[in-house]
């Protein structure tokens, strides 16, 4: 089992923190796929670095009800590249995740995390039911990585809400836990909670989205982990406070 992730400088404050659970808990080294690091990161963290040339606009963005979600298509690239020169079982993590424990799945071929039915109102299918910041891979899906790939492509999508609208041709989403086929692929659905927890409570794997990962807020919920503090609780403080919600109101917001 290998942990994947991909980013630029602008996520290596996160990207360490990662590298760092993956080598506490898999006794390895993280594979980074390069979009941007510079070359004293790429130095300072440890982790097997790879560059890749990316054939999409990943970097934009697309705004559907005056929220703009980023677009990230760079991951069906990368784990192509991954499994054209590898046949080892794989984890895609988006750089700011952390591995709270060993995780190792079995039973199915991809495993992608649903969101929570409360998550599921119109803006935010628009992005798709999944989150797409944790994907495991006990095989190469070679005919789905192409078809994100392709619809990637397009211009139409970010890569989540591709993901989901293929996945949504054979999976009706009712339940998690449960394996569906697509196309002859076996596909499980996985709970956020506990396999792509961005609320910070209870899950294996924790993932810092929005302004969870930003760089002062993301070291102070990570030393707050480190010292066995919940960080659920600290960051609810910090983003319900007055000053914190003027300071968002400014902001254009941006979803991913």
């Amino acid at each position: 089992m290998r942990v994947l992730t991909a980013g630029d400088s602008n996520f290596y404050h996160c990207m360490t923190g990662l590298a760092q659970s993956v080598r506490k808990h898999y006794g390895q080294q993280l594979i980074v796929y390069d979009i941007g690091l510079t070359e004293e990161q790429r130095q300072n963290i440890d982790a097997e670095i790879r560059k890749i040339d990316i054939e999409a606009d990943y970097s934009g963005y697309i705004s559907h009800h005056n929220t703009n979600f980023i677009k990230t298509t760079h991951k069906p690239f990368c784990i192509k590249h991954y499994f054209e020169n590898s046949s080892e079982p794989l984890i895609y993590a988006d750089a700011d995740c952390l591995f709270l424990e060993k995780v190792e799945l079995d039973g199915f071929d991809v495993a992608v995390t649903v969101k929570p039915k409360r998550k599921r109102d119109t803006k935010n299918y628009f992005n798709g039911i999944i989150n797409a910041g944790v994907i495991f891979f006990n095989s190469y899906p070679e005919k789905l990585v192409e078809r994100w790939i392709q619809e990637c492509s397009s211009g139409e999508h970010t890569d989540q809400s591709a993901l989901a609208k293929i996945l949504s041709e054979t999976i009706d989403w009712k339940e998690t836990g449960k394996v569906y086929d697509w196309q002859g692929l076996s596909v499980k659905t996985l709970p956020i909670e506990t396999y792509n927890d961005y609320y910070l409570r209870s899950g294996k794997i924790f993932h810092f989205k929005g302004d969870r990962h930003e760089g002062e807020t993301y070291n102070t919920l990570l030393t707050a982990i480190n010292e066995n503090r919940n960080p659920y609780s600290l960051f609810k403080r910090k983003t319900t406070s007055p000053f914190f919600r003027f300071l968002k109101s400014l902001l254009s917001p941006v979803k991913k």
